[in-house]
């Protein structure tokens, strides 16, 4: 399982790039992706995301730290990342890579 922190989706994150993690992880390394936010924030995310045609790799949404997985967040996650942008985008993806194979 890959769990994306909400905040992540949206700006100053890059929707299409956000998309693209998700696209790379369900379909290369067959893992479900999931988003992580409060319960209270899931229909603001779920409607930003389907707006922006990047809810098609979306597993579901999960409850902050109830679920384990390859974590991407802004802290304590194995990708540790303030947004997804150009300039890390290709170390998101080799370390999902990584991650997955152990």
């Amino acid at each position: 399982m890959v769990i994306i922190e909400a905040d992540l989706c949206a700006p100053p994150s890059e929707v299409a790039l956000f998309r693209d993690i998700t696209l790379f992880s369900h379909c290369f390394l067959k893992k479900n992706v999931v988003i992580e936010c409060e319960r209270n924030q899931r229909d603001f995310y779920y409607k930003w995301l389907k707006d922006k045609s990047s809810w098609d790799y979306v597993y579901d949404m999960i409850t902050p730290c109830t679920e384990n997985g390859i974590t991407i967040r802004k802290s304590s996650a194995r990708i540790v990342i303030p947004r997804i942008d150009y300039t890390n985008f290709t170390r998101v993806i080799n370390s999902l890579q990584v991650n997955a194979r152990n």
